[in-house]
């Protein structure tokens, strides 16, 4: 089903899910309706959080997840099926990283930006901001910044190093290196993703993580250095994963979720002359309680930003399976 669904994204292949509960531990399944030809689907991870609550989530770690209808069914029948599977097994909350048709229970968590590729790349660069896009790819090649697309374990390490001082500067822990090494694995080897990396003088500044399938291009990490950010080379990593895409046939680029509140990165992707939407999530169930999570979140900034990255690596080591 995932072969052939217009709207199936490299988060509905099986890899991304393996690479999820092979990390972390997490049994994985699929809840699908329909007989040999599944009429719906979607891939599932059992979650523990911190203090032993179990949930499901369609699915840890991604953006958008939703269910992959057939033709000549309905989404809101398929939310029904789940909603009474949930209710014969006595299983948990159910929470889809998508809006669900029929369903109650749904709660806003920022938005999404996503641009229409073309085969011709030229059309695509000029619908972006004249001075705020175009003018800055085009600065940061006059000044001599390089870029590489590749797939090998060096780009990986590359990619690692630069996300790893960038979550310390941020006071974000960072994902266990386990984690991208099963991303390269599952993903990024089978041809399901690359790495681009920027160099200013040899020294890599700028670099970001994609994955696509079927129609689907998604930016999913990304790193830099503050002191080379008057290079543009950003501008210019994003530019040549949309121009690849263009050029590979892909027919969206997803700037994939901005969180409420985080207005600088909403403006940045604003930029790219995409389209902005809404992007909710949905529970079947009773929805987990995330009281005081803030304000731990806020504490444990303070000290990963005071602290040598190995604090930040060792804390996401420890703790980042409870962000699922």
């Amino acid at each position: 089903m995932v072969e052939d669904h217009p709207d199936a994204t490299p988060f509905h292949l099986p890899g991304w899910t393996r690479v999820v509960a092979e990390t972390y531990g997490f049994p994985s399944f699929v809840l699908r309706a329909g007989g040999a030809r599944p009429a719906a689907g979607i891939p599932v991870v059992q979650v523990t959080g911190l203090l032993g609550h179990r949930r499901l989530v369609a699915l840890p770690f991604t953006d958008r997840c939703p269910p992959l209808i057939a033709g000549g069914h309905e989404e809101g029948e398929f939310a029904g099926a789940l909603a009474r599977w949930r209710a014969a097994t006595g299983a948990g909350p159910l929470e889809v990283r998508a809006s669900l048709d029929g369903c109650e229970g749904s709660c806003l968590v920022g938005t999404r930006n996503v641009i229409d590729l073309d085969r011709d790349a030229d059309a695509v660069f000029r619908r972006l901001h004249r001075n705020r896009v175009q003018r800055r790819v085009r600065r940061a090649r006059e000044l001599g910044v390089e870029i590489t697309l590749g797939r090998s374990l060096n780009d990986l390490e590359t990619f690692y190093s630069l996300h790893c001082r960038t979550r310390r500067r941020q006071g974000v822990p960072v994902q266990p290196k386990r984690f991208l090494q099963g991303v390269w694995e599952h993903l990024i080897r089978p041809g399901h993703g690359f790495v681009v990396v920027a160099h200013a003088g040899g020294t890599p500044v700028a670099t970001a993580l994609f994955l696509g399938w079927g129609r689907h291009l998604i930016y999913k990490y990304g790193a830099s250095e503050p002191a080379y950010w008057r290079l543009g080379a950003n501008f210019l990593v994003h530019w040549t994963a949309i121009e690849w895409g263009c050029r590979n046939g892909f027919e969206t680029y997803d700037f994939g979720r901005t969180d409420e509140g985080h207005e600088s990165l909403r403006q940045f992707k604003a930029l790219w002359g995409g389209t902005e939407t809404p992007l909710a999530y949905t529970t079947l169930g009773e929805a987990p309680r995330r009281q005081g999570q803030r304000r731990a979140a806020g504490a444990m900034a303070r000290v990963i930003k005071r602290s040598p990255t190995v604090v930040c690596r060792a804390l996401g080591e420890l703790l980042y399976r409870y962000a699922a």
